[in-house]
């Protein structure tokens, strides 16, 4: 491992920490943290590797972070998810690159389902999940009116997935690279 990964690693899981506590506890992820996450690992790439290709450099970190950060704008689009999380998820692909953005991304949704699943059980709302996804599709099926079916809201801290899928890539990149 370089010295200049190192520093990346370094930055990301300390940006990794803070977001995790700040989505558990206020359920936000800083600006001030991942902005500059971004900025950092872009001009690192730029200074240590140049502009580069889809392998390295600016132009690796550009690509990954864009698209990391695409996986979730369909849900913050639609008011489901956290702009921050989009941010995290694009610094987090700024540092990583390709190709170990794709294991990221994989071990991110993974992280995610899982603790979706284990927060419902945790929280004994296993029956009331099931019943308003049934109630969402007979909204869309127009067996329901939509005033006639409330949806609840559930807020599910998805900072802690996408640094547990983060760390768990690292893991892999730095294992599969021996």
């Amino acid at each position: 491992m370089t010295p200049v990964q190192i520093s990346l690693w370094t930055i990301l899981g300390a940006a990794l920490v803070i977001s995790v506590v700040t989505d558990v506890l206020r359920q936000r992820i800083l600006d001030i943290v991942t902005y500059p996450l971004v900025v950092i690992a872009l001009g690192v790439r730029l200074w240590s590797e140049g502009v580069g290709d889809l392998d390295t450099g600016l132009i690796s970190g550009l690509v990954s972070g864009v698209g990391l950060a695409a996986l979730l704008l369909p849900g913050a689009l639609r008011g489901k998810m956290g702009w921050g999380d989009v941010k995290l998820m694009g610094g987090v692909g700024a540092v990583l690159g390709f190709p170990a953005v794709m294991a990221a991304g994989a071990f991110i949704s993974l992280a995610g389902f899982f603790q979706a699943v284990v927060t419902i059980i945790w929280k004994g709302e296993v029956w009331d999940t099931l019943a308003a996804a049934g109630r969402r599709w007979a909204v869309r099926a127009r067996l329901l009116r939509a005033d006639t079916a409330p949806m609840t809201q559930r807020h599910i801290p998805y900072g802690v997935a996408i640094a547990l899928g983060t760390f768990w890539a690292m893991w892999w990149q730095q294992s599969n690279s021996s």
